[in-house]
């Protein structure tokens, strides 16, 4: 019984356990269901989340060359353009649809990429962003996969394990939003328009024929206004004798400087010279109305200060037999020469004996004077319109002594006009909520906030001089001329106001900015200024440009060196410095030691060519600056 009983439990037991396998075949294979929808899951999550990095990447490199593309395209277009802002929206569109392509993402240019105007709120201090609001400062790039036409180019995203968790496809979506970002400006001349004699090089200065053009530009300027009988291009004077009167002739006398021409409407008995080394020679016998007479022998080369001329019985009493007298270095008989007398000098400062004495070179109050400048260029002891121009320009060329010389383009300091005016007009155009604040320097320096006066626009930015009113700004620059408050150039002072614009007005998220501009040498800082070098001032770490550890600028000079620390003041602040040197006299190693500084560049464009090509590399030396916007910047696209 029990050897029979054996083989029956043995059967009951294998029963059971075939039983118990069967339930965990069923198990497992519910088990392996639920990891492979987790595996499928996770799969997919995979491969969603890294689509969805590579789209974020791509859209956000694509917003970001989009917001550049912007200023570029407005730059660069060609005048044939119709509409700027729609040819740089096209521009920045094709940008963002081909920097995302090259990263395997398709971008739609008609629906994908969408412009906006970025603008400060100043109520809630914050920046706000209107779509589709020109001009466009903003840019926003979209990738999406969420079209239900699986053949297009953002079609959904079908999943690895289509079917094992029921989710066939998944839709996906990166948007990225890059904007420029505004910058507060604050931005701080005449050597090229008459014959200086400042230049270290005067080769360096223009061309005589082009400065002799620019002198015509700035008489027609002024109008073209006649003085006296003075012709435009400079020649001897004639100064006419008295009237003649029975036996008693009219003298014309051609004073030359070393000689004279003499015509009598009788016949000439005697000429009398007087010459400045005080010597006198009479020259007789004389049958003619007219002669040519100059010194002889000891006298040969001496320059002529009197004469006198025997012509029939006039008389002068001032020797024997000596006929009606000519003072050439009395300025009344020179201004009768020129048709001046009774003719009011049209300035407020200067007057005709000092234009007579500059262009004669010796007097009373100019002894010994040597115009050089006038003299090298062929007009020496003559008279005309064209230096009289060169006398305002050099001598008396203040708002307060010539004050219509706003009008007038005497270089290079018009070119700079024009390029502030362009600088204004890109801005503008440009409208990337930029604002400009104006700094002018000379022996004082001055935060520019008010125009006012006779045939001017009135303007006040007083409340905020670091403005956007582009109009303001223009207007103040329209009006201002070289040395318009003095002529000294206080360059320190200028860069110490611009820091005190930018630090009082500057606007929050903003980029400061100091443009500098010169056309000559710092010469005068402030009165009880220090112009000793901070602690810790370091030549070979702030100057040195190439990176091998030495110098590659250094200035002992006080008034170079007053201008450097004001910049580094002005750098350490976080205010950028760009500089802009116009002309043979601007200090070019100084401007770029302060843009180097600052972080900026130093752009120069140099004298010794013509005007116009002068003006052209000023006005693109400002697009360049202008379009010299900070990188482009990400922003979360929720805000």
């Amino acid at each position: 019984m029990i050897r029979n009983a054996l083989p029956k439990q043995l059967w009951r037991d294998d029963t059971v356990g075939a039983r118990r396998r069967g339930s965990f075949m069923t198990l497992g294979l519910f088990c392996l269901i639920v990891c492979m929808t987790f595996v499928a899951f996770s799969v997919d999550v995979g491969m969603i989340s890294l689509t969805q990095t590579r789209m974020q990447n791509s859209v956000d490199s694509a917003a970001l060359a989009a917001a550049m593309e912007i200023t570029y395209a407005i730059e660069n277009a060609d005048e044939d353009v119709d509409d700027v802002l729609i040819y740089a929206k096209t521009q920045a569109s094709n940008v963002a649809v081909a920097v995302a392509q090259t990263n395997g993402v398709y971008v739609d240019p008609q629906t994908d990429v969408v412009f906006g105007h970025r603008t400060y709120n100043e109520s809630n201090g914050e920046y706000d962003i209107a779509w589709g609001q020109d001009p466009p400062n903003c840019v926003k790039v979209i990738a999406r996969k969420d079209n239900d036409d699986l053949t297009a180019p953002d079609a959904k995203m079908q999943m690895l394990f289509a079917g094992v968790g029921g989710n066939h496809f998944a839709t996906v979506r990166a948007v990225a939003v890059a904007y420029v970002e505004s910058r507060d400006f604050s931005r701080s001349m005449n050597f090229d328009s008459y014959f200086a004699d400042e230049f270290e090089d005067p080769a360096s200065q223009l061309p005589q024929a082009e400065i002799e053009d620019n002198l015509l530009k700035v008489w027609q300027d002024l109008g073209s206004p006649a003085f006296g009988n003075m012709p435009w291009y400079p020649d001897w004077v004639t100064i006419p004798g008295q009237p003649a009167s029975g036996p008693i002739p009219h003298i014309d006398v051609t004073f030359k400087g070393h000689s004279i021409d003499v015509v009598s409407t009788k016949d000439l008995s005697n000429v009398v010279l007087e010459y400045f080394n005080g010597n006198h020679q009479k020259f007789e016998g004389l049958t003619s109305t007219t002669g040519s007479f100059q010194g002889t022998g000891g006298n040969s080369g001496q320059l002529i200060r009197k004469a006198w001329i025997k012509s029939g019985t006039n008389d002068s009493g001032d020797g024997p037999g000596y006929g009606e007298r000519f003072n050439f270095y009395d300025n009344a008989t020179i201004r009768k020469g020129l048709g001046l007398n009774g003719v009011a000098y049209p300035y407020s400062v200067g007057s005709w004996n000092n234009y007579i004495e500059m262009a004669r070179d010796h007097s009373s109050s100019m002894t010994n004077y040597y115009e050089s400048e006038i003299y090298a260029k062929g007009y020496r002891r003559k008279f005309g319109i064209m230096t009289f121009i060169h006398y305002l320009l050099k001598y008396e060329s203040g708002h307060w002594e010539t004050a219509d010389l706003w009008k007038t383009r005497h270089y290079p300091f018009h070119s700079v006009k024009e390029g502030e005016q362009l600088f204004c007009d890109f801005l503008e155009n440009l409208n990337f909520s930029d604002h400009v604040g104006l700094v002018s320097y000379d022996s004082s320096h001055r935060v520019e906030q008010t125009l006012s006066g006779a045939g001017m626009p009135t303007v006040d930015i007083s409340d905020n001089p670091l403005t956007d009113d582009y109009q303001a700004i223009r207007d103040i620059i329209e009006h201002k001329q070289a040395a318009h408050y003095s002529y000294a150039t206080n360059m320190g002072g200028g860069l110490k106001d611009a820091k005190w614009l930018i630090d009082n007005y500057k606007r929050i998220g903003s980029r400061p900015t100091i443009l500098l501009m010169t056309d000559g040498n710092t010469n005068t800082i402030d009165s009880g200024e220090s112009t000793s070098l901070p602690a810790g001032w370091n030549w070979d770490e702030l100057f040195d440009y190439d990176g091998d550890g030495v110098r590659d600028y250094e200035t002992s000079s006080s008034q170079f060196r007053y201008a450097l620390i004001q910049a580094k003041q002005a750098a350490d602040a976080g205010i950028m410095i760009h500089t802009l040197s116009v002309g043979s006299d601007a200090n070019t190693d100084l401007m770029r030691a302060i843009s180097h500084l600052g972080d900026g560049i130093a752009i120069v464009v140099p004298g010794s060519t013509s005007v116009s090509q002068m003006q052209a590399e000023i006005e693109e030396a400002f697009r360049q600056i202008a379009a010299m916007v900070p990188p482009a910047k990400l922003l979360n696209p929720a805000e």
